[in-house]
């Protein structure tokens, strides 16, 4: 009997622990957790694309200043694609190839299945930050032409230079985005694939 009571009192101790695990977990909703781990990402990508700007900009002559601008805008646009097909692409379109053992596949399953996270890191996150370095080094690249011209040319420089990184980034995603939604499952497999030469699939 002793035994049993002992075992009885093991088992409510046991039920006791899992709630209070679970009350824990309660404390920390899902959609603040993903909040907050975007916040501290953006942080840090926001950290590390300023740094490499600054470090590659500084001191360097215009073109350079021109073709990290290009970067940053090729980088934001083929994020704004990878998000907006993996958003409208459908999982079961690789279950058969995943079947199969086709490499990437399985990333692309995946990659579908997480498509709302995905798409906010790579539009929102990483797209947003490009923007916003990318403005930060047009900002440079009007210090550099406008240097010995007056006010007036820095201002038209100024315009200028925003104008075409604003029209270059809002048109390169308008573009993409038709070509992004019709042909998503290549794109989604071909990127899956790609990250299978840095992370083996399971």
């Amino acid at each position: 009997m002793e035994n049993d009571d002992s075992l009885n009192i093991k088992d409510k101790d046991k039920d006791k622990s899992k709630k209070r695990k679970k009350s824990k977990k309660k404390l920390m909703p899902a959609w603040l957790s993903w909040g907050l781990s975007v916040l501290f990402l953006s942080f840090a990508l926001t950290v590390l694309f300023s740094f490499l700007t600054e470090v590659s900009i500084k001191g360097s002559p215009v073109y350079i200043c021109v073709i990290v601008i290009i970067v940053l805008l090729v980088l934001n646009i083929g994020c704004d694609m990878i998000a907006n097909a993996v958003i409208t692409c459908q999982p079961d379109v690789f279950h058969a190839m995943a079947s199969n053992k086709i490499k990437g596949a399985k990333r692309a399953v995946t990659f579908c299945r997480n498509a709302t996270r995905l798409g906010s890191i790579f539009a929102d996150v990483i797209g947003d930050i490009c923007g916003i370095v990318s403005g930060a080094a047009g900002a440079a690249l009007v210090v550099y032409i406008a240097a010995s011209g007056g006010t007036t040319i820095e201002l038209i420089v100024s315009i200028g230079v925003n104008a075409v990184i604003g029209a270059l980034t809002v048109g390169g995603k308008a573009f993409l985005k038709h070509f992004a939604m019709k042909y998503n499952k290549q794109i989604v497999f071909g990127f899956a694939k790609f990250t299978t030469f840095f992370k083996k699939e399971k």
